[in-house]
């Protein structure tokens, strides 16, 4: 609608005129045109709720006649050559009746005649704003834009206080899509419609909604420190902190002004306590202020007051929403969660360190945004408001010693969605809320009403689909990634989701294959035999272009913070000052690190961890270091402040992490180099998220005493329940206890970080375990400083990435020294985790680090290694003398004690065929005789569509064999089934059978029952392949990749089982079950089943297994566990003599072998 103001009040009468007042059209006086200006301007007013169409035509239609009269009469002359009051008043009133009918032809859709209209105005006055303002908005509605934009450009240019024309020109822009132009009119604006002094009372509403629009514009364009000046005058002038002689904003000052009172001010008033409910921060502008906001203190009018007050809380919104971007990005104080898993209702790109120094004038906290959110809450209660409260509160939970933050978060949401129930990013953050509680129903239930508010919600679909999956709703969670890939396909966590979904039902259509495979699935379902296109081309796509981009983090940081580097690094190593020598190869490293603008905040993160190292080990060597006098008085009161923990710079942001998980690798064709970086970005998000804590001590943590008479070894793990973890190594805490007295004594402790199931595993652990400890509900500062207090030596990560790990834990370091295993295979790639357990088999040496002999003098151990592309272990090497896998079954397998009862050999395998018969009719009554079982009891998926085609193939070349699989999960068996008739044919097909997944003991039990055990080469059966060689049945592997500890463990089973823990066992039988190609596997299955499974090399395989099982290497726990206690005491041995070895020549062969 064009706007009717003028420059004249009067046209505006106090009281409506009767039609019948009007005097006879043969008459036109001024006078009597002012009476029908008055009545024309009340039809106006009243259309379209009681004025016609038809009367404001004959209205239109009156004024058109009564001006043309008066023209004819020579009432009208131009302005400046008007004569006198009495010719320019009736000028005046003619240009107001033209101005008027401009609006009615407007209002009625007549945008010809309106243009006309104010076409005759401009032609007596050219510098009439209203109606240049009138007729570009009818030049507009024509489409006519550039006509229109070049009247309200000269509507702002003649009067910058005109609004109206002011907002229109920003609309026209905007819809435009020229943000830029936009941002400069209301430049414009700002620097010419407001007297130096300030502006007027009255005009302090417009001005402040003048001022944010371009603040908001330039931040939607990445400008912070432009919008942060902008919102900064804002601020000023509603918070009183204007200068009169205020000319160019500085936001440091305006900003420092602000938070420095509101924390001051809500802090005095609760104890320090900034943690507000939303009823507190409803009340805070009392604390700040001293009662109302200070721009609003000399205004009355209630709708001016709104405006004041909204505006200013917008600007406190968008101002914190800026800080708060930079704290999820890492460069302030705090941590933050997944950003698929909460979301912002406000756009703008995120702020680096240099832009927030430029905006703050330093590096703000989470306690510096959360007043600026609070006030804003109290000016103008606002969902998103609430909601990005909720986003900080909840992100600072795992930071702060007790998780309340957490029920705080949910009163946040919980009061957003109080003001609109209807908003999809408050329901999407509580779910997420939910599912960290563990609350997974509830979050799904938020996540589904999320959805239903905005149906393309790409994030809430996402989450949606993954908590559906964690419910095992496989089915659903794909069609939910479905969506949000649709509704973003730059979505990179949704692809990725809805590929790792598809692959693990045995979904591959659309597949396609990369890397080693040979086989893969096109978009049609057809197998094909190249290298071709589909969804794992663009997971490897999106990892190339993560990792690509994750070489630019931390860019610029040491040339900004160099000097600050050098001397977190002195305190922490103890030098003398900034000029010791001992400062060489580190400050060689930052150059280097600096000059190749490649990696420089993982290398940076390497060196300060490597310092906080030597401060531990300095502080443990002043304490009890040899030729220190033990009751020296000084040694003893050395102040924990000498062993300086390095601090992060600034400048150095959080890292992002990679889409694809760790434990994700495992199934997809990942090179060595992808793997390795993979774990390494997670790990080094995981650091500085760490190294962020605000409680995280500034000196390291204590030094554990020396071992006196054992060391104390510290497991910490979310498996000691019914879990393969517990299966496996249930019996090892309580063996530690026969080690005391022994050369290498241990003292565990468990650290269970999941509360009970009540099975007798979890019952067993806990009563063998020399001390165990329940920390479930324990925060991340209350369990590390458990474990310090314990004086835990060698601290034992057994989740790795894994469901449940608690890897801030770990990298708090409160333990000296830490090892990975059992839990995760592979690396962690981090620098808070020493060392990881393995053996000759799961790691090759083309896979170890190979340091060049030129870099002797070098820092850093990661970069520039002679195999660069094929090590996959950032980790120091245990190298066990047999398998690295520990398999409890002599102790504790159901039929484990008749090896001991039955001492004959042959009456025992006669025993075992005898069970084993009666189990195979029992389980498959209607197989024929000499019917070849061959099996596979993995979930499904570790299946790819390469490995299913050569078992296909390989049931196609032996028709008298069956393939026994699991329903793991059942939608998988389907999708399988359905492959294989449509790839192999119908008669091939039904000799694929499904089970149900049994019981631990039931499962070891019929393991037994397979002739042949088919392995998955690209993650291989782990605990499944100590069950199945348990049980005697033979295992065909392929260790398809040396970097990949995972595609590797079965063949370390099969080797471990062929040995005793003292000599050589089954000689000769690694080299008939472990093949170096899938071609190999094929004939070697083939050849195997050719003799039947009750005569020829089958039966031989398994009376070696079974026969052996009681002396092989795999199940001696015993064994085991006094190699791993010897393990960590090498380890600690080490520590001690030369754990604070700062350069690689110091310690050139870092790996343990057994």
């Amino acid at each position: 609608m064009a706007s009717s103001t003028t420059r004249k009040a009067s046209i505006h009468p106090p009281s409506p005129v009767s039609p019948h007042l009007i005097p006879a059209d043969n008459a036109p006086t001024t006078s009597s045109l002012q009476r029908l200006l008055a009545h024309a301007h009340e039809r106006y007013a009243a259309h379209p709720h009681s004025t016609s169409r038809e009367d404001l035509w004959r209205v239109l239609a009156r004024l058109d006649d009564w001006t043309t009269k008066m023209v004819d009469q020579g009432y009208l002359q131009p302005l400046p050559n008007a004569a006198g009051p009495l010719h320019q008043n009736r000028t005046s009133s003619i240009l107001e009746a033209w101005l008027l009918g401009g609006c009615i032809a407007y209002s009625l859709g007549d945008m010809p005649r309106a243009i006309e209209w104010n076409y005759r105005i401009l032609r007596v006055d050219p510098n009439y704003v209203e109606s240049m303002s009138n007729l570009a908005a009818a030049l507009r509605a024509l489409h006519r834009n550039a006509e229109a934009e070049a009247w309200w450009v000269r509507a702002v240019q003649l009067r910058p206080t005109y609004w109206d024309a002011a907002d229109h020109l920003f609309s026209l822009l905007c819809a435009q899509h020229r943000y830029a132009d936009a941002a400069n009119v209301l430049a414009y604006v700002e620097q010419h419609a407001v007297p130096a002094t300030g502006p007027a009372t009255g005009d302090l509403a417009r001005y402040l909604a003048i001022i944010h629009a371009k603040g908001t514009l330039l931040y939607a364009l990445g400008n912070h420190v432009a919008a942060a000046d902008a919102f900064a005058r804002v601020l000023a002038l509603a918070a009183g902190y204007a200068d009169p002689a205020y000319d160019a904003p500085d936001s440091k000052v305006t900003l420092a002004r602000l938070m420095q009172r509101a924390r001051s001010a809500l802090g005095s008033k609760r104890g320090g306590r900034l943690l507000l409910t939303p009823r507190e921060a409803q009340d805070c502008l009392a604390d700040v202020f001293d009662g109302d906001l200070p721009a609003l203190r000399t205004v009355a009018d209630a709708q001016r007051r709104q405006s004041i007050a909204q505006t200013t809380a917008n600007t406190l919104l968008t101002l914190a929403k800026i800080l708060q971007d930079a704290i999820a990005a890492g460069v302030a104080g705090g941590d933050s969660a997944s950003p698929s898993q909460q979301t912002s209702s406000d756009g703008g790109k995120i702020a680096n360190a240099n832009t927030l120094v430029q905006i703050a004038g330093h590096i703000p906290s989470a306690f510096d945004v959360l007043p600026l959110y609070y006030i804003s809450l109290a000016l103008h209660p606002s969902p998103s408001t609430a909601n990005n409260i909720g986003i900080l509160l909840a992100s600072l939970a795992p930071a702060l010693p007790m998780p309340s933050e957490h029920s705080l978060a949910l009163e946040y949401y919980r009061y957003g969605l109080s003001l609109d129930s209807h908003h999809p990013h408050l329901y999407t953050n509580l779910g997420s809320l939910l599912k960290d509680q563990g609350r997974l129903a509830h979050a799904v239930a938020m996540y589904e009403r999320a959805v239903a508010c905005d149906p393309n919600f790409d994030i809430a679909l996402a989450n949606l689909a993954n908590a559906v999956k964690d419910q095992g709703r496989v089915a659903e969670a794909i069609n939910y990634y479905r969506r949000a890939v649709a509704a973003n396909p730059g979505f990179d966590e949704a692809t990725c989701g809805l590929s790792n979904a598809l692959n693990s039902v045995c979904d591959w259509t659309g597949r396609g294959s990369r890397g080693v495979e040979i086989r893969g699935v096109d978009t049609e379902g057809n197998v094909c035999l190249n290298p071709t296109d589909g969804w794992m081309a663009r997971i490897l796509a999106i990892i190339d272009t993560q990792l690509s981009s994750a070489l630019a983090w931390g860019r610029g940081a040491i040339r900004t913070d160099y000097v600050k580097i050098v001397q977190e690094i002195v305190l922490a190593c103890g030098y003398s000052g900034m000029d010791d020598p001992q400062l060489t190869p580190w400050i060689a490293e930052l150059v280097a690190a600096q000059q190749s603008g490649q990696d420089e905040g993982g290398k940076l993160m390497e060196l300060l961890e490597v310092a906080a190292r030597r401060a531990r080990w300095r502080w443990y060597n002043d304490l009890y270091g040899s030729g220190v006098d033990h009751d020296d008085d000084d040694s003893k009161n050395k102040h924990k402040s000498n062993y300086h923990r390095p601090q992060l710079p600034d400048s150095l942001p959080l890292p992002a992490a990679p889409t694809v998980l760790p434990f994700h690798t495992f199934t997809i064709p990942f090179t060595a180099v992808q793997v390795r970086e993979i774990s390494r970005r997670t790990a080094l998000r995981v650091s500085v998220t760490v190294m962020r804590y605000p409680w995280l001590p500034k000196n390291v943590y204590p030094p554990p005493p020396p071992p006196n008479p054992y060391l104390k070894v510290g497991y910490v793990s979310s498996d000691f329940n019914n879990h393969p973890l517990s299966h496996l190594m249930q019996s090892v805490f309580g063996l530690h206890r026969q080690s005391i007295g022994t050369e290498y004594p241990v003292y565990g402790i468990c650290y269970a970080t999941t509360p009970s199931d009540g099975t007798t595993y979890r019952q067993k652990i806990e009563i063998d375990a020399n001390e165990f400890v329940d920390v479930s509900g324990w925060s991340t500062q209350a369990v590390v400083e458990r474990i310090v207090q314990d004086g835990i030596h060698v601290l034992v990560n057994l989740n790795g990435f894994t469901r449940g790990a608690r890897n801030e834990i770990f990298a708090c370091r409160p333990a000296p020294l830490s090892i990975a295993f059992m839990g995760f295979a592979g690396s962690l790639g981090a620098e808070w985790s020493d060392y990881i357990l393995a053996d000759s088999v799961t790691m090759p040496q083309s896979a170890v680090r190979h340091q060049r002999s030129e870099h002797r003098d070098r820092i850093l151990r990661h970069h520039d290694c002679a195999n660069q592309d094929s090590w996959a272990y950032y980790e120091d090497v245990v190298f066990c003398k047999h398998s690295f896998f520990c398999c409890d079954h002599r102790q504790s397998a159901p039929d484990a004690k008749s090896d001991s009862i039955e001492a004959n050999s042959d009456s025992r395998w006669e025993t075992e065929l005898q069970r084993r018969d009666a189990m195979r009719a029992d389980l498959f009554p209607n197989l024929a005789p000499g019917t070849i079982i061959l099996a596979n009891f993995n979930q499904l998926y570790k299946i790819d569509p390469s490995i299913f085609v050569t078992w296909l193939r390989i049931l196609a070349r032996v028709p008298n064999a069956v393939l026994w699989l699991l329903k793991f999960p059942e939608l998988g068996s389907t999708n399988l089934l359905s492959f294989a008739k449509r790839w192999a044919g119908a008669e091939v097909a039904r000799r694929v059978i499904f089970t149900d997944v049994a019981g631990k003991d039931t499962h070891l039990l019929r393991s037994r029952v397979p002739d042949l055990f088919l392995d998955t080469p690209e993650c291989n059966a782990h605990t499944t392949a100590t069950d199945v060689i348990w049980a005697g049945t033979p295992i065909l592997t392929f260790p398809r990749y040396d970097h990949k500890m995972c595609s590797r463990i079965a063949a370390s089973v099969i080797v471990s089982a062929a040995s005793t823990s003292t000599a050589a066992g089954a000689a000769g039988l690694p080299q008939r079950l472990i093949v170096t190609s899938e071609a190999q596997y094929e004939e070697r299955a083939v050849g195997l089943c050719s003799a039947g499974g009750t005569t020829g090399e089958l039966l031989s395989l398994r009376k070696q297994l079974f026969l052996g099982r009681s002396k092989a290497a795999i199940f001696d726990t015993p064994r085991w566990t006094r190699d791993i206690e010897k393990a960590y005491w090498m380890m600690w041995k080490r520590w001690t003599t030369n754990g604070g070895a700062i350069t690689i020549g110091e310690d050139e062969d870092r790996n343990l072998y057994l």
